[in-house]
C-alpha cells in the first residue's frame, strides 16, 4: 500500500528530486539602475540550491522546486525557489533561476522585495536537456543573452542588467537519463 501511495504521489506531484546542489558565482553589469546603482555599476552575487522536485510544464519547460537563497551586491537578499528550464521549442532556450521575499533595497520608499532572477537564454534547441545544467561547460552553453532582474511589486520599477561571468559548482547524483 505504502508503494502505491508513494506512486500516486509522485503522478500527482512530479518526479522525485533531481538531487542537484549548485553554488553560483555572478557578475551583474547594470543596464537598468536605480539610486545607488546606475548603469554601468558591476555588482557580485552567488547563490545557493538544492532541488527538490521537478515537474513538466507547458510549452517544452520543466519546473524544478528548489531550496536556497540569492544574494546580490553583499546585502539583497532572497530565497531561492525554482528553476526553470525549456528545451526543444522554437523559441530560445533558457534556464532561469527565481528567488522570492527579496530584502535589502529600499530607494525613495521604494521597497524591491522580488522576484529576483537570472535568465540565460541559448539559441532554440541548443539545450537537450529537461534538467538544469550541472558541469560549468553546460552552464557556459547557454550564450545567446544572459540577464539579472530584481523587480519592485506593483511598479515597473527594477535592478536589471546583463551576466557578464557566471561560475557554478554543481553535484548531480541524479540518473543520467536527463
Amino acid at each position: 500500500m505504502g508503494r502505491v501511495f508513494l506512486i500516486l504521489l509522485t503522478l500527482l506531484w512530479g518526479a522525485p528530486a533531481l538531487a542537484l546542489t549548485c553554488a553560483l558565482s555572478f557578475d551583474m553589469q547594470v543596464t537598468r539602475g536605480i539610486g545607488p546603482y546606475p548603469p554601468g555599476t558591476v555588482l557580485t552575487g552567488n547563490a545557493q540550491f538544492e532541488t527538490v522536485r521537478s515537474f513538466r510544464q507547458e510549452g517544452g519547460a520543466t519546473a524544478h522546486l528548489a531550496t536556497g537563497t540569492m544574494n546580490l551586491d553583499g546585502n539583497i537578499t532572497g530565497r531561492l525557489w525554482t528553476l526553470i528550464t525549456t528545451s526543444r521549442t522554437e523559441a530560445a532556450d533558457l534556464v532561469g533561476i527565481y528567488a522570492v521575499d527579496v530584502v535589502g533595497l529600499n530607494f525613495v520608499g521604494q521597497d524591491f522585495r522580488g522576484p529576483m532572477a537570472i535568465t540565460l537564454y541559448g539559441d532554440p534547441g541548443s539545450w537537450p536537456y529537461d534538467r538544469p545544467p550541472v558541469s560549468q561547460q553546460e552552464w557556459d552553453s547557454l550564450t545567446l543573452r544572459r540577464t539579472f532582474q530584481l523587480h519592485a511589486p506593483d511598479t515597473q520599477d527594477m535592478l536589471a542588467g546583463d551576466i557578464t561571468a557566471l561560475t557554478a559548482a554543481c553535484v548531480d547524483s541524479a540518473p543520467a537519463s536527463q
